[in-house]
Formats: C-alpha cells, sequence, structure tokens
C-alpha cells in the first residue's frame, strides 16, 4: 500500500476549504442583496397601500368601523344546507 503525502493532503483540504469559504460568502451576498430587493419592493408596497384619512373626498373607499358588529339575539346555530 503506497504512503500518502501529508503535505499534499493538507494543500487539499485547504483548497477545499477556501473553496467552500468563497462559496459561503458569495451565497451570503447574494441572499443579503436579495433580502434588500425585497424590502425595498414591499416596503414601497406598503407605503403608497396606506389609506388615507380623507373619506368624504372619495366615495370609492371602504370604511372599516372601529368596533366589531354587536353580537344579536337568537339561537346561535346556524345550518348551512339541506339537512
Amino acid at each position: 500500500m503506497p504512503q500518502q503525502d501529508p503535505r499534499a493532503a493538507a494543500h487539499d483540504r485547504d483548497l477545499g476549504l477556501r473553496r467552500v469559504g468563497k462559496l459561503t460568502w458569495r451565497a451570503g451576498l447574494a441572499g443579503l442583496a436579495c433580502a434588500a430587493v425585497l424590502a425595498v419592493a414591499f416596503g414601497h408596497h406598503a407605503e403608497a397601500s396606506t389609506p388615507s384619512s380623507r373619506h368624504s373626498e372619495d366615495p370609492g373607499t371602504i370604511v372599516i368601523p372601529g368596533q366589531p358588529p354587536a353580537p344579536t339575539s337568537g339561537s346561535g346555530q346556524v345550518t348551512s344546507g339541506a339537512s
């Protein structure tokens, strides 16, 4: 069985670690860039879709009440479909 050169094995290991390190840094930077693009895209969308406080000028807006509807009196059982 031939002897392995420990220097060659260490060199190969170091070369592989450098490749993995470069790949890890590139993937991290690509993820950071994608996260920044998404943050800008969704941040602008949320700002643009904020409803205005002037409801009387635009008759097409939907006004959401500040309180949920009050409970009604009744049996409390809803039957749906043919039963």
